[in-house]
C-alpha cells in the first residue's frame, strides 16, 4: 500500500514540474526576425550612340556602371551582360544588363543600349561631331562630284584623268609622269598605282622614270560646300592628296592662282626637308596664293597652312579627310568626323570655283632614295586608295 501512495505521489510531483516548466515558457517573449521583401532599387543610364572612326569596326565607349541600392545594408551589384566600360564595343547594338542582389536574396535589374554606328552616307561624315545645319538649312549631296567607287569602271563623266583634256594640261613634276592607266576601279576603291618604268619616257623634253596619275573633277567646287574623302596612302616617297585646284589665265582671268589643299602627304620619308619632317603621319592643309606675272597685288608666293601630326601613318589605315569651305575666308578641316584645324586668314580671299584633284606625285624635296620599293612593294603598297569622294551642299529644307 505504501509502494502504491509512493508512486502516485512522485507521478504528481512530475506532472506538476511539467505543468509549470509549460507555464514559464509561455510568460516569455520569442525574437521575432523580420522576412526583408523589400527589393533593391537601381537606375541604368540611357542609351548611348557612336560613331566609328575611319578603317575601324568597332569603338571604345566608357560610360558610369550603375551601383544599386537597399534598404539594408550589403546589397551587391554585377553586370550580366554586355561589355564593361572601356570595352571595344562592335559595329551594332550592346545591351548592357547590371543586377543588384540584396541579402535576402531580392533582386532588381536594369539594362542600357551602346549603339555603334557606321556613319551615313546620305550626309557629311562629320555633321554629328561639329559640322553644323544652320537653321532651316540640309545637307545634299552633289551627286555629279560624288563617287562611291563600287564596280569596276572608272566614271569618265565625272572626273578626267587625261591631263591632255582636264583643261589644266600639268603632266607631272619629275620625275613622275601622269598616266591615265594608273587609276583603275576595283575593290570598291579608286585605285591610283605609281610605277617605275622599265625605261625612262622622254615627254615634252623630260626624261621620265616614274609614274602617277592626276584625277579632277568635271564639275567645279564652289565656297559654301563640303568636300571630303576616305583614303589610305600608298608606301612609297610619292603622295597621296586631295585638294582643290583653280584655273588661271593672264588674258581672259583670273590672274590670281589658288590653291587649296584639303591633305597633302608621302607615303614614307627618304631625305626629306626639315619642314616636311612629319608629312608621313600627317593631316597638311594649306592655302596658297602662287606667284604669277600677271598678279601685280602680291610679291612672291603667299600661303597660310594649317596642320595636325597624327600618331599614326597615313599609310596604316583609312582617314576620312573633310573641308568645310565655309566662306571664301573661313575654312575648317576635318578628320574622321571631328575638327581637326582651320584657315582664317587666307593669303587671298577663296572666292573662285575650282576642280577636286587627287594627284600621286614626287616632289624635290622627299627625293627617290636608294631604299625604294617601286621594285619590290606589292599593289597594295605602290596604290594610293579612295574609297569614296563626298560632296554636300546646303539647302533649305
Amino acid at each position: 500500500m505504501f509502494q502504491k501512495i509512493e508512486k502516485y505521489t512522485f507521478l504528481a510531483l512530475a506532472l506538476f514540474v511539467i505543468t509549470a516548466c509549460s507555464n514559464n515558457d509561455s510568460d516569455e517573449k520569442e525574437e521575432v526576425i523580420p522576412i526583408d521583401t523589400t527589393k533593391p532599387t537601381i537606375t541604368c543610364e540611357s542609351s548611348i550612340s557612336v560613331f566609328i572612326d575611319a578603317g575601324k569596326n568597332d569603338a571604345i565607349v566608357n560610360y558610369t556602371a550603375p551601383v544599386g541600392t537597399d534598404n539594408v545594408l550589403g546589397a551587391v551589384t554585377a553586370q550580366t551582360a554586355g561589355l564593361a566600360s572601356g570595352s571595344s564595343f562592335p559595329i551594332g547594338t550592346t545591351t548592357n544588363t547590371f543586377v543588384t542582389t540584396d541579402k535576402a536574396g531580392n533582386t532588381a535589374s536594369c539594362s542600357f543600349d551602346v549603339v555603334v554606328m557606321e556613319p551615313s552616307g546620305d550626309k557629311p561624315y562629320a555633321v554629328v561631331d561639329g559640322v553644323e545645319v544652320p537653321s532651316g538649312k540640309k545637307w545634299v549631296k552633289v551627286e555629279d562630284m560624288s563617287d562611291e567607287f563600287d564596280g569596276t569602271t572608272f566614271d569618265d563623266n565625272k572626273w578626267h584623268r587625261y591631263p591632255s583634256s582636264d583643261g589644266f594640261s600639268w603632266i607631272g613634276r619629275p620625275p613622275a609622269l601622269f598616266e591615265a592607266d594608273n587609276v583603275t576601279v576595283a575593290n570598291g576603291n579608286l585605285n591610283i598605282t605609281v610605277e617605275k618604268f622599265d625605261a625612262p619616257k622622254r615627254v615634252n623634253g623630260i626624261d621620265w622614270t616614274h609614274g602617277g596619275a592626276i584625277v579632277r573633277s568635271k564639275i567645279t567646287a564652289k565656297p559654301g560646300y563640303y568636300y571630303e574623302c576616305k583614303m589610305q596612302a600608298n608606301k612609297t616617297i610619292m603622295s597621296s592628296t586631295f585638294w582643290i585646284a583653280f584655273k588661271q589665265n593672264c588674258n581672259t582671268g583670273p590672274v590670281r592662282k589658288l590653291e587649296l589643299d584639303i591633305q597633302e602627304c608621302v607615303g614614307r620619308l627618304t631625305n626629306t626637308a626639315a619642314w616636311a619632317d612629319n608629312f608621313d603621319q600627317i593631316y597638311a592643309s594649306n592655302t596658297w596664293r602662287h606667284e604669277r606675272d600677271c598678279d601685280t597685288e602680291v610679291t612672291g608666293s603667299k600661303q597660310s597652312p594649317a596642320k595636325t601630326i597624327l600618331t599614326e601613318k597615313n599609310n596604316s589605315r583609312y582617314f576620312v579627310y573633310g573641308c568645310w569651305w565655309k566662306s571664301p575666308t573661313e575654312i575648317l578641316f576635318y578628320l574622321d568626323g571631328k575638327l581637326s584645324h582651320s584657315i582664317t586668314n587666307p593669303p587671298a580671299d577663296f572666292d573662285l570655283e575650282g576642280h577636286i584633284t587627287m594627284a600621286i606625285e614626287t616632289y624635290d624635296w622627299n627625293p627617290i632614295d636608294a631604299n625604294t620599293i617601286f621594285d619590290t612593294g606589292s599593289f597594295e603598297d605602290l596604290t594610293t586608295k579612295y574609297d569614296w569622294v563626298r560632296t554636300w551642299k546646303l539647302e533649305n529644307q
